[in-house]
């Protein structure tokens, strides 16, 4: 065979590689490019960050008192001191069985008045209760929501890394490639 067709083939051969090289990176980057718009798909389309505990209200902070009971108590009462009022008028009792009776009502609305403040204490303390604990379910939805996003923002840029370290190891290796093409040919000619 002759040196100007050797050469020629060589020639030819260099392009034929080039040009399978060039379709290989030109593969690799049309890949690159649907992994890439694949990736941002799946970020863009996932679901929202949220706080379950967000909205919360404290439940403890409207607890009413309970004041029917209170009341009927106080009537029953009332009701008891008129019948023994009467009693005591029939049978012809004195004053002082008057007054003794009028101190016996008096201690019973004390005791109804003292059973509606502990209510109202009870009540007090659960709301309060329940407001601590509102606001330490809303600090750990905080967190939580925090942690997630950290996490997936992690994801990201860990993603990224590998993939850029996958771009530059194409690279290279095309380069390789080709610095071997042209070993080859210098050695064939």
């Amino acid at each position: 065979m002759s040196t100007k067709k050797a050469k020629a083939l060589a020639a030819q051969d260099t392009i034929d590689k080039e040009a399978e090289l060039d379709l290989l990176k030109k593969k690799a980057e049309d890949r690159s490019k649907v992994l890439k718009s694949e990736m941002q798909a799946l970020v863009d389309n996932r679901q929202d960050v949220i706080n379950p505990y967000e909205g919360m209200t404290n439940e403890m902070a409207n607890l009413g008192v309970a004041t029917q009971a209170a009341e009927f108590q106080a009537e029953q009462t009332d009701i008891a001191l008129a019948n023994t009022l009467d009693a005591m008028r029939s049978s012809g009792a004195g004053a002082g069985g008057a007054t003794a009776l009028a101190q016996a009502a008096l201690q019973s609305k004390k005791g109804i008045a003292a059973n509606l403040e502990r209510q109202e204490a009870s009540n007090q303390k659960a709301a309060a209760q329940g407001a601590q604990d509102l606001q330490n379910k809303l600090a750990e939805g905080k967190k939580f929501a925090f942690g997630v996003t950290e996490n997936r923002e992690n994801a990201d840029v860990n993603r990224a890394a590998k993939e850029l370290e996958n771009q530059k190891q194409q690279a290279a290796d095309a380069e390789t490639m080709r610095v071997q093409a042209e070993i080859g040919d210098a050695l064939n000619t």
